[in-house]
């Protein structure tokens, strides 16, 4: 007799969530002198926490001068803010990992005057950028070109030179719950120079980024993202040709980034219509670097577009590393009704575990199942060849499941569990001022295949972990990922009568998507399937010896890349298959 699962969840991810900034209001030349009367500079440990987590960039060497400088908002009033250093700034060592997520405080210099009243105005606006990881910003340069790429002409990172007294005056608002990113001018103190000297990315001309008017601007787009439709007035618009790469962030349109290759326009006075094709990581980046490991959290998960099941849990999740996705020890899970499909068995499409099982021919699996896992990416491109590339998950659980039978008949079932399908929100990296967007998706997945001709009762738990995925070289391909070990425990008295032959798993496959949330486009995926299988003969049970029984459990994982990920051919292979025997009886 055969079966058990035991179970695995693989997960996955990465990080930082980016938030947009949206145009502030500019005061007119003779507005009254704006009220700052609010609350100044605040001590270090009454500060709101900088948003965003911080990256273990664990493939790259990073000390403990690689810093950065930051300051926050100071006072704000209508239209206008002033930003600059507090008590945690440090601007002769930098006070801010470099692996933090943050916004740059962009500045644009237009000689605009002061309102009535205002000393020390810097005669132009300030904006944050969406939130940037202080690893990707290699020199000024890359700096200034983001608040360029993200605002248009004239922006840059604003400096510590900017102002008076390490403090900044100027038109817009500014988030006053988030530090911010600004270039020290007078030390090495910033993630480009604090810790040496570092490459920057080269970017072709040919790939566009969607700026923040670019993605307001961008009204719809097919799922696929091969079809956008523009307001005409969009910066981008007005240099736009065939063969250009189109690259994004999330945006309202396209909530799990932008990347495409531009087919064909069709213009229109109000909007504009631009057709895409597929294109990969190395035709957008000439010579560019990603390197990170990330961790995910319950914070992470974005329960609209997860499944009806995770939904009902949403109020019951706070911030954790550990995901218990499954506890249906109660309610029997139907993997097979033979004969009763009108008595409601859930099947697996019904939302929750509300099941009626029948009184023959049916296959149930009772279990609980938690997992904690992280995520790793590292990309190495060189003159628009991929020289490295490796993605996958990291991955922790532990499962307990137990498979009740009874009928005569044989049976087969491979399902993903789409109800229980949990999809994080998109994590954003830049390479120079490519951003590259990754959308951790789990999908739970079980499956049984077996023969019976009575009765058959069987459980067993387990603990996993492991480290999964897909790993490119250049002149030896595609190979896969695999670091794990795994303990079993099963209760020594399995119980049937007559015969059965059994195989069940449960488990789930972890899929990091590129410029998307679908589980059918560009990705890395893990797919990781403990299972418990075997045969038996005879009457057995506690006290019973007219039986014979061999039971074994394993863990297969299959992992793959899928096209257009990073080269034009789509790889897969199987990374592990452990077998071990657990139970032996005359056999």
């Amino acid at each position: 007799m055969k079966h058990l699962p035991v179970l695995a969840l693989p997960v996955l991810t990465l990080t930082a969530l980016l938030a947009a900034c949206g145009a502030p209001t500019t005061p007119a030349p003779d507005q009254a002198r704006p009220d700052l009367t609010g609350p100044g500079p605040t001590r270090p440990a009454d500060l709101a926490p900088a948003r965003g987590a911080v990256r273990n960039v664990s493939a790259l060497t990073v000390s403990d001068a690689w810093r950065g400088t930051t300051w926050r908002t100071l006072k704000q009033g209508e239209g206008v803010t002033l930003v600059g250093a507090d008590d945690a700034t440090n601007a002769e060592k930098g006070d801010t990992a470099a692996t933090a997520d943050l916004p740059l405080l962009c500045l644009n210099v237009d000689g605009r005057p002061a309102p009535k009243g205002v000393d020390s105005w810097v005669g132009g606006e300030v904006r944050l950028s969406p939130e940037v990881n202080g690893t990707s910003l290699t020199s000024r340069k890359v700096a200034d070109l983001l608040c360029a790429t993200e605002f248009g002409s004239g922006w840059r990172v604003a400096g510590t030179r900017d102002g008076t007294g390490w403090q900044l005056l100027a038109a817009g608002q500014t988030d006053p719950d988030t530090r911010f990113w600004v270039a020290a001018e007078d030390a090495p103190a910033n993630p480009w120079n604090s810790d040496g000297e570092r490459p920057d990315a080269v970017i072709p001309d040919t790939t566009r980024v969607l700026g923040a008017l670019d993605r307001a601007g961008l009204l719809k787009a097919s799922e696929d993202g091969r079809v956008l439709v523009f307001r005409s007035d969009a910066p981008i618009l007005r240099t736009l040709k065939e063969g250009a790469a189109l690259v994004s962030r999330p945006a309202d349109a396209v909530p799990a980034g932008l990347l495409g290759r531009v087919k064909a326009l069709e213009r229109g006075a109000d909007t504009t219509t631009v057709y895409t094709s597929e294109v990969s990581l190395e035709e957008i980046i000439q010579d560019g670097a990603l390197d990170a490991a990330v961790k995910l959290d319950s914070s992470m998960i974005d329960f609209e577009r997860s499944g009806s099941a995770i939904r009902e849990q949403q109020s019951k999740l706070s911030a954790q590393r550990t995901f218990n996705f499954f506890n249906f020890s109660r309610n029997p899970f139907c993997l097979y009704d033979h004969a009763a499909r009108t008595l409601g068995c859930d099947n697996g499409q019904a939302s929750g575990l509300r099941s009626r099982v029948p009184t023959t021919n049916y296959v149930t699996l009772e279990g609980e199942l938690s997992a904690r896992a992280d995520a790793f990416v590292n990309v190495n491109i060189r003159s628009f060849r991929l020289q490295h590339f490796d993605m996958g998950v990291m991955l922790t659980e532990s499962a307990r499941a137990a498979l009740f039978a009874k009928g005569s008949y044989s049976w087969s079932i491979d399902r993903e569990l789409t109800q229980w399908q949990v999809v994080f929100s998109p994590i954003t990296f830049t390479v120079g001022i490519v951003p590259v967007v990754i959308t951790p998706i789990l999908v739970p997945t079980v499956g049984a295949n077996g023969q019976i001709t009575a009765t058959l009762q069987y459980e067993a738990s387990q603990s996993f972990n492991g480290r999964y995925g897909v790993e490119y070289n250049r002149g030896s391909g595609w190979s896969g990922i695999n670091t794990s070990s795994s303990t079993v425990n099963v209760p020594p008295a399995p119980t049937a009568t007559a015969s059965a032959q059994v195989s069940t798993y449960l488990g789930a496959k972890g899929i990091l998507a590129l410029y998307s949330a679908s589980t059918s486009g560009p990705q890395v995926f893990v797919h990781a399937k403990p299972y418990v299988e075997g045969q038996a003969s005879g009457t057995f049970g506690p006290g019973q010896t007219s039986y014979s029984l061999c039971a074994y459990a394993g863990v297969r994982v299959d992992a793959g890349a899928a096209f257009p990920l990073v080269s034009s051919a789509p790889w897969q292979a199987q990374v592990l298959n452990w077998r071990q025997r657990i139970y032996s009886h005359n056999c």
